[in-house]
C-alpha cells in the first residue's frame, strides 16, 4: 500500500503596504458653489485617502495622500465626474513633502475657505431649480415642501447675491439668514446635496414671502402671499413679483385687457413681451418647436426661447388663445419655463400662462428694490409679491433662438452669465473691454481668466449709464481690479467711448480702439478661440467705419491684428441721421433720391409716400442734396428697413429690429406651393478698392412688382437675394472659413437658409453660439483684440488677400 502524499500548502508571504504619497491639486474655473467640496470629499472617502480641500479666492486646492494607484484614480476622476454646474479650466497637481499637517491624521477633512488678496475663481451665473429641488417642493414629506427659497448646490441663485470672494455664506446676501438646526446639519453634512449651498434655507429660518398694495403696504406674508398673488392674476390683475435677479411684472397672457395696461406702463407699443408657462405640455399648446428648441427651452438657465408661434386653427378646443398683443405681427413669441420654485408655485396656484417682462421703466434697468419699486411703478400696478431675499445684483433674463441648426444668444443674463471662459496664455495685465452704445456688456481680461458681464443694455440713459458703471464697479471690486489698459468703440458719441477716454486720461490708463465691426467680427472669433484671418459678414444697423460714414453692410478679412475692407453695400445718405432710424421712409427716400426726381418719387404710389406732402418730400430731397445732417450709411439692417418701408410693412418702428422681424413674418406666410420672387444684388468690380454690393436692382424690381406680386413672394426673395449675395462673395475668396456677424444674422428665415448652403459648399461656417452676434458681443471682439495686441504690440499684417 503506497503512502499517501499529504496536500501541498502555500502560505502567501505578507506583502507590504504601497508606499504612501502626499499630492496637491489646484483647480481653478467654476469650482465654487457648485457642489465641489462634497464631491471632492466623497470622491476621497471613496478612494480611503486622507487629507483636506478648501476654497481659496482662486478656485479649489486638494491635499491627499494615499498610494499612487489611489491618488492616479483620484485625479482621473476629479476631472471626469465633477459637478453638473461645475467647470475646470486649469488643473496642476505636485508632489508635497510628508509632515505633520494635522489634516493627514486618517481622515478627510473639508478646511474653512481662505481669503486672498488677488482672487481669479470663476462665479456661477445663477441657475434655475433642478430636478432634485423640484421633487422637494412637491414632497408632503419633505421639510421644504412649497417653500419658495429651496435649493442646493445644484441650483439657486449665486452671482445675484454674492458680496465678495471667496463665495461663502458670510460673503452672500443670506448672511443676515441664521440657520435652523436642520438647515445648518445638511450645510455642514458633506455627503448632502445641500452642503455649503451658500442660499440653503428652509420655511424655518430663510427668506419668507410678503403681498403688498403698490403702495408697498404689507397685506399678507408666506402661503397666503402666494395664494392672493395667484387670485389677482387670475382677476386680472397687473402685479411685480420679485424674482431671482430682478423684479418682473407679470398679468395673464390671455387678458387682451391686462396686456394693454402693461404696455401702456411700459411704454411699448408693439416690443414683444415673454411669456412664462407651467410646463413644457403648456407651451406646446401655443408654440411650435423642433427637439433641439425644446431642450433650450427646457435646459437648466431656462432662457426665454423664441420659438413659432402656432396658428389660432391649429389650438386644441377649449384653448383659450394668448393675447395678440403679445408680440404683434411677427411669427415668433418668447417663452420660458419657471426658474425658482417660487414662479413654479405661482403658476400651478394661477393655473394660466403669465406675461413675465422686466420691471423697469423706459431706459432704466431691472428694478431690485421695493422702495424703488414702488417709487416708480407703484401708483400703476394692483400689488407685489416681495420677498426678503436681497438681490444684490440685476441681472435680465437670457434670450435665446434656434437659428441655422445652431444655438443663437440673442442676450447673455441670468443662467448663462457671469460667462467665464478661460484663456490658454495669461495676459501681462487686466483689461477692460466697455462694449457698444446699445445691449451693452462688459469685458475684462486678468491672469488666465475672462469674463463677460451679464447683459446691461443700451447706454443712453442716465439710469443705465449708472447701471454700466454699477456692473464695473461689481466685478472690479470682486476681483480687486484696477484696469490698466481699457479698449472701446471709436464712436466719439458712444457713452462707453467716452468714459474709458475719461478713466485713462485720469488713472494713465492705456486706450486702444477697435473698429465696429472688426469688434463684431473677433467676437465670432474670440468664441471659437481662433486668430484668423476670416471672410467676415459684418451685416448690422450701424456702426462708425474707418472713413468716416456709417458702415453696417461689409465684407472684410479680418484677423486679431486688422482687416481688409473687401466688398461692402453702396452707400446711401440716411435723412436726418438718427431720425431717419426712427422714421424708415427716410432711409427709403435716400435710396430712392439715388436714380429718382421728387415729382417721380411722389408717382410711384407707395402707401408710406403717399401720406407725405409734396412740400416735405421736396424739403427731404434738398438735405440729401446738401448732405446736410444725411450721412452715408452701408448698413444691410438700414436696406432692412428701407425695404419694409417699401412694403409698407412698417411707419414708425417701436423698437430696435422691429422692421427685420415684420420682414421675416411676412417671408413666413408665403404660400407652400409658392417661390421666392427672384431679386438680385449686383456686384461691381473696382479697379483699385472694394467690390461694391449694388441694391438698385433690386429696389427697381421691387418697386415694378410691389402692386403685382404678394409681400410674401417679396419679403421672401429679398431675404434670398442677401443669402444668395453671401454664397456669391464667399465663392470669390475661398482660401477662408466664413464668418458671420452682426444684428442682421439673428434673421432665422436667413441663416435657416445660408448655414446650409455654405456647408454643402464645403466651407466652414463660424457663429456666435453662446456670446451675442448682436452688439452684446462687442465687448468680447474689443477684449480679444486687446489681448493680442498686448501680447504682439505693433503687429497689423495681414495675409495676402486670396481672391479666385
Amino acid at each position: 500500500m503506497t503512502a499517501q502524499t499529504p496536500p501541498m500548502t502555500h502560505s502567501s508571504p505578507t506583502l507590504p503596504e504601497p508606499a504612501q504619497l502626499r499630492r496637491e491639486f489646484h483647480l481653478d474655473g467654476i469650482v465654487q458653489g457648485v457642489g465641489f467640496r462634497p464631491f471632492v470629499y466623497g470622491l476621497a472617502l471613496s478612494h480611503r485617502l486622507t487629507g483636506y480641500v478648501l476654497n481659496d479666492a482662486n478656485g479649489v486646492t486638494i491635499g491627499v495622500q494615499g498610494s499612487a494607484a489611489q491618488l492616479a484614480d483620484f485625479a482621473r476622476k476629479l476631472k471626469t465626474l465633477a459637478p453638473p454646474l461645475s467647470r475646470i479650466d486649469s488643473f496642476s497637481q505636485r508632489e508635497i513633502p510628508q509632515s505633520d499637517d494635522p489634516d493627514f491624521d486618517g481622515a478627510f477633512h473639508i478646511r474653512a475657505s481662505e481669503q486672498q488678496s488677488a482672487a481669479t475663481v470663476a462665479i456661477s451665473p445663477d441657475q434655475g431649480m433642478c430636478e432634485a429641488c423640484a421633487r422637494d417642493i412637491t414632497n408632503p414629506a419633505d421639510r421644504h415642501h412649497r417653500y419658495p427659497f429651496t435649493n442646493c448646490t445644484h441650483c439657486g441663485p449665486r452671482y445675484s447675491i454674492i458680496r465678495r470672494l471667496p463665495y461663502d455664506r458670510p460673503h452672500t446676501a443670506m448672511a443676515g439668514f441664521a440657520m435652523c438646526p436642520n438647515c445648518a446639519s445638511a450645510y455642514k453634512d458633506p455627503l448632502d446635496r445641500r452642503y455649503h449651498a451658500q442660499p440653503v434655507s428652509c420655511p424655518e429660518c430663510g427668506p419668507q414671502l410678503t403681498w403688498r398694495l403698490g403702495s408697498g403696504d404689507s397685506l399678507v406674508e408666506r402661503k397666503e402671499a402666494l395664494q392672493a398673488a395667484a387670485r389677482a392674476l387670475q382677476e386680472g390683475a397687473l402685479i411685480a413679483v420679485k424674482g431671482m435677479g430682478g423684479y418682473h411684472l407679470m398679468c395673464d397672457a390671455r387678458s387682451e385687457q391686462a396686456v394693454a395696461r402693461l404696455r401702456q406702463l411700459k411704454r411699448r407699443a408693439r416690443k414683444p413681451l415673454a411669456v412664462m408657462m407651467g410646463s413644457l405640455d403648456e407651451a406646446k399648446l401655443h408654440v411650435e418647436g423642433g427637439e433641439a428648441e425644446w431642450q433650450l427651452l427646457c435646459s437648466q438657465p431656462r432662457p426665454i426661447t423664441l420659438l413659432r408661434k402656432k396658428p389660432s386653427a391649429e389650438l386644441p378646443p377649449r384653448t383659450v388663445p394668448l393675447s395678440e398683443d403679445i408680440a404683434p405681427g411677427i411669427a415668433y413669441l418668447g417663452v420660458m419655463l419657471p426658474y425658482t420654485p417660487l414662479h413654479q408655485l405661482l403658476l400651478e396656484a394661477c393655473a394660466i400662462p403669465l406675461v413675465a417682462t422686466s420691471a423697469n421703466g423706459r431706459g432704466s434697468p431691472i428694478l431690485i428694490q421695493c422702495d424703488a419699486l414702488v417709487a416708480e411703478l407703484g401708483a400703476q400696478i394692483d400689488g407685489i409679491l416681495d420677498h426678503d431675499r436681497p438681490i444684490l445684483h440685476p441681472c435680465d433674463d437670457s434670450l435665446v433662438q434656434w437659428a441655422g441648426g445652431r444655438r443663437q444668444t440673442l442676450r447673455l443674463a441670468r443662467g448663462y452669465a457671469p460667462c467665464t471662459p478661460s484663456l490658454k496664455e495669461a495676459v501681462t495685465q487686466s483689461v477692460l473691454a466697455v462694449g457698444a452704445q446699445q445691449k451693452n456688456q462688459l469685458a475684462l481680461a486678468f491672469g488666465r481668466q475672462r469674463i463677460y458681464s451679464p447683459y446691461i443694455g443700451d447706454l443712453h440713459s442716465l439710469p443705465m449709464q449708472q447701471h454700466f458703471e454699477q456692473t464695473l464697479d461689481t466685478f472690479c471690486g470682486l476681483y480687486d481690479l484696477k484696469p490698466s489698459t481699457l479698449v472701446s468703440d471709436p464712436h466719439p458719441g458712444y457713452f462707453s467711448h467716452q468714459w474709458a477716454k475719461d478713466y485713462c486720461a485720469a488713472e494713465g490708463a492705456s486706450h486702444l480702439e477697435v473698429q465696429h465691426h472688426h469688434a463684431h467680427l473677433l467676437g465670432v472669433m474670440a468664441e471659437h478661440d481662433i486668430r484668423g484671418p476670416v471672410l467676415g459678414f459684418a451685416f448690422d444697423g450701424t456702426g462708425l467705419g474707418d472713413d468716416g460714414s456709417l458702415w453696417g453692410g461689409e465684407l472684410l478679412i479680418a484677423d486679431v491684428k486688422g482687416f481688409e475692407r473687401v466688398a461692402h453695400l453702396k452707400p446711401f445718405r440716411l435723412i436726418g441721421s438718427e431720425q431717419a432710424i426712427r422714421e424708415p421712409v427716410r432711409q427709403l427716400l435716400g435710396l430712392l433720391f439715388e436714380s429718382h426726381t421728387p415729382d417721380e418719387i411722389s408717382a410711384l404710389d407707395l402707401p408710406v409716400i403717399c401720406q407725405m406732402l409734396a412740400e416735405r418730400i421736396n424739403n427731404l430731397h434738398q438735405l440729401w442734396c446738401l448732405g446736410r445732417n444725411a450721412p452715408y450709411t452701408s448698413a444691410m439692417g438700414r436696406l432692412f428697413d428701407a425695404v419694409a418701408a417699401l412694403l409698407d410693412l412698417v411707419d414708425e418702428p417701436d423698437y430696435e429690429g422691429e422692421a427685420g422681424l415684420l420682414l421675416e413674418a411676412a417671408a413666413l406666410r408665403l404660400a407652400p406651393d409658392a417661390e421666392p420672387w427672384p431679386l438680385h444684388f449686383e456686384i461691381t468690380e473696382s479697379a483699385d478698392g472694394p467690390l461694391l454690393i449694388d441694391w438698385a436692382p433690386l429696389i427697381e424690381e421691387l418697386l415694378a412688382r410691389r402692386n403685382k406680386v404678394p409681400v410674401a413672394n417679396l419679403a421672401a426673395g429679398f431675404i434670398c437675394a442677401i443669402c444668395e449675395l453671401i454664397v456669391t462673395l464667399a465663392e470669390r475668396f475661398p482660401a477662408y472659413p466664413v464668418a458671420l456677424g452682426g444684428g442682421v444674422f439673428q434673421n432665422r428665415v436667413l441663416m435657416d437658409q445660408l448655414i446650409p448652403r455654405l456647408e454643402s459648399a464645403g466651407r466652414e461656417v463660424l457663429t456666435s453660439e453662446i456670446l451675442p452676434l448682436n452688439d452684446g458681443g462687442i465687448a468680447a471682439g474689443q477684449l480679444w483684440f486687446a489681448i493680442h495686441h498686448l501680447a504682439e504690440p505693433g503687429s497689423t499684417a495681414l495675409p495676402a488677400v486670396s481672391e479666385s
